[in-house]
């Protein structure tokens, strides 16, 4: 397994792009027109890639409410087997290795009780982003490396 990190003047974006409308547009149904935002323009994005294939993406942006993780996509082949808490846990490191002291997703619904086992905690209540319910979360510094240490 191999993490690679880029902004979106790099090429490998356009994989980014692809993941993320296979899973958010295609399959969940996401507002097409709003799932490439500003943010994008100034994200630092995470691919996940094994044996030469992009599996998962994520990415992490400074925003007016602090440094927040999203848009986290598996390719649907490939869920159920721990990519998703691989490209959460790295792109959180690279977060707090960058001088974050909180890390922010907002969870679609569902996926609340994943985040939870990795250490988020719910911090708001629910909003909807591109016609999806979501429910904002936050770790601590301090959180994520305490469980790393388990």
């Amino acid at each position: 397994m191999n993490i690679v990190y880029f902004d979106c003047n790099d090429e490998r974006y356009n994989n980014v792009k692809q993941i993320r409308t296979s899973v958010f547009t295609n399959e969940q149904k996401a507002s097409a027109s709003k799932e490439f935002d500003c943010y994008d323009s100034i994200s630092l994005f995470a691919l996940l890639c094994e044996n030469k294939m992009e599996i998962a993406t994520a990415r992490i942006a400074k925003t007016p409410t602090g440094v927040k993780i999203g848009r986290i996509a598996v390719i649907r082949e490939y869920r159920g087997k721990g990519y998703g808490a691989q490209i959460v846990n790295a792109v959180v490191e690279k977060a707090f290795d960058a001088g974050a002291d909180n890390v922010y997703v907002d969870a679609q619904n569902y996926a609340v009780p994943f985040y939870e086992k990795l250490g988020f905690y719910v911090v708001g209540e629910e909003i909807t982003d591109r016609g999806l319910p979501h429910i904002p979360m936050k770790i601590s510094r301090g959180d994520f490396y305490d469980r790393q240490k388990k």
